[in-house]
């Protein structure tokens, strides 16, 4: 089935490539044009807002690529496995049709095979405001997981000056555990954006973009194993901090035989200020809100929502940056902060006259208080800039994570704390020889941490409540793998090669190791292979 599934994408790819290489192949270029750096140095085509697809200088550029990904070592998350194997393709292009409108498109595919795994049975517990946690650590087992991304913009100039962008970005994943507690999981996620730039006068350039993102995951637990054999699962609040519920057809947030959807909204906003201080130097900023709602479960007078939360999430991009002859030097900034909030609805089952049962909520409680803060710097230089290709790429990044969370079971609560720190610098140098190019990567990058796993206690120490359930081999394991010490090494060698029709083909193989200085609950080395094969044009 998997090799039947490659080989339907390679062919859907082999035919991108071919028009693509059509409309490429009438542009006037070289074929040493780096996408990477294309993309990576021009910060309107990384913004929310398609309109600034029209800042592309280059006709056009794609790639085209494959790539085989193996992972194996226990320095991984609770939820993690230790021993993975990923694949997929891609194809990326950027693309001027005339000097009025550009457009972008990329798809890709991944798909995932991953053993020993456990812990959350959702695809990225890190997205969703709440987790539903496996009780016990025997019944780990092997998940597999497909991912499809599809994503299409353009940017128009439709009046003297002022563009129009449009951008829509639909991804799809299914997942699925091969061990009881088995669960099946299907998610969507769309994104659609709008938004118009202009450039105002000669110093400055501006945006307004509009986004509404809808994504659902939908989780069906079953067991097809032993039915004597009882599994317990942590509704996990926070810190590993919750209720424990036991797989039964009876109502639930695991449910068995039934698909019950995690669904959310986002309504964003965004605004780009682009200044040009002298021809050397300009200043890139995009400020954005977006607000989050979402619940878990059905809407209906039959069906239950267990469960509805809401967040505001505020962001900024900031990007100053040096061009003179052929040298860009870049100075980059990203905050981001999330204020969520999470609540448990209360209900009762009424039968009416009719015989009809139907869900009456009586209340709500919040459950979870948390402050999400992400914050990131970096420097790039790109020298020896070439036919958009730099000979050299040097790289220093430091990043920044914080979580604060209540978690709040009347009369007991549970808070916690915890921030992580993360340090990179590397180079890579690309050298051509004729109709060669020989590329080398080197870096190295440093992670640390820390903060309280946990700190419990009452609002009201006169109630005499059963403790909350606690899954603290989890909890210790998480804030392990947040906060030790560790080190990671990155290299990597790439060779490309001019073909016919100003394209060029690449293989690239890349390795990282990183080792963490001293753990109690998760191990302590990670390895990382990846094989890339692709071309570009």
């Amino acid at each position: 089935m998997v090799k039947r599934k490659i080989n339907i994408l390679w062919l859907f790819l082999a035919g991108l490539y071919l028009s693509l290489c059509t409309l490429s192949a009438q542009s006037e270029k070289t074929g040493w044009e780096s996408y990477e750096y294309v993309y990576g140095s021009n910060p309107w085509l990384q913004s929310s807002n398609a309109a600034g697809l029209q800042s592309l200088t280059i006709p056009d550029i794609s790639t085209a690529e494959t790539f085989f990904n193996k992972k194996n070592g226990k320095l991984v998350n609770y939820y993690e496995s230790d021993n993975s194997l990923a694949y997929g393709a891609e194809a990326r292009s950027l693309y001027r049709l005339n000097p009025k409108v550009v457009f972008f498109g990329e798809v890709r595919y991944t798909g995932f095979e991953g053993k020993n795994m456990g812990g959350s049975a959702f695809i990225d517990p890190y997205k969703n405001p709440f987790d539903l946690v496996e009780y016990a650590d025997s019944t780990r087992g092997e998940k597999r997981r497909e991912f499809y991304n599809l994503v299409g913009a353009f940017s128009a100039e439709v009046y003297k000056g002022i563009i129009f962008g449009a951008k829509l970005d639909y991804a799809a994943a299914n997942y699925a555990k091969r061990r009881d507690l088995r669960h099946e999981n299907k998610e969507m996620d769309l994104t659609a954006a709008a938004g118009v730039a202009s450039r105002l006068t000669p110093f400055l350039s501006a945006g307004v973009n509009y986004s509404y993102r809808r994504r659902t995951e939908e989780i069906r637990f079953d067991m097809y194993g032993n039915t004597d054999q009882q599994f317990n699962t942590l509704i996990d609040f926070g810190a590993f901090y919750g209720q424990q519920e036991r797989f039964s057809d009876n109502d639930g947030y695991t449910k068995g035989n039934a698909k019950t959807p995690l669904f959310e909204e986002f309504h964003g906003v965004s605004l780009q200020l682009d200044f040009t201080i002298t021809p050397e130097w300009s200043f890139y900023n995009e400020l954005g809100m977006q607000g989050r709602d979402g619940y878990y479960g059905k809407r209906g007078t039959t069906s239950i929502v267990y469960d509805e939360h809401d967040s505001k999430i505020l962001e900024y991009r900031g990007n100053l940056s040096f061009r003179k002859q052929n040298a860009l030097h870049a100075f980059s900034l990203n905050l981001r902060r999330e204020q969520l909030a999470n609540y448990e609805n209360s209900y009762r089952k009424e039968t009416q006259a009719s015989g009809n049962t139907i869900i009456k909520y009586i209340g709500q409680t919040q459950m979870l208080d948390q402050t999400l803060w992400n914050i990131k710097g970096e420097y790039t230089a790109y020298l020896g800039i070439e036919e958009e290709n730099p000979r050299w790429v040097l790289n220093a990044f430091a990043g920044y994570q914080e979580r604060k969370q209540t978690v709040s079971l009347y009369p007991n609560y549970r808070k916690q704390d915890i921030h992580q720190i993360h340090l990179d610098v590397s180079a890579s140098r690309n050298l051509i020889r004729g109709n060669n190019q020989y590329s080398c990567f080197l870096g190295i990058g440093y992670l640390s941490g820390g903060g309280n796993e946990k700190q419990d206690g009452k609002y009201d120490s006169s109630q005499s409540q059963t403790s909350p359930a606690s899954l603290d081999r989890y909890l210790y394991r998480e804030y392990e793998y947040w906060t030790t010490d560790r080190v990671r090494g990155d290299v990597g060698f790439c060779y490309s090669r001019l073909l016919r029709d100003r394209m060029k083909g690449y293989a690239r193989l890349d390795y990282a190791l990183t080792e963490a200085f001293s753990t109690d609950y998760i191990g302590k080395t990670f390895n990382e292979l990846t094989l890339t094969i692709g071309v570009g044009f």
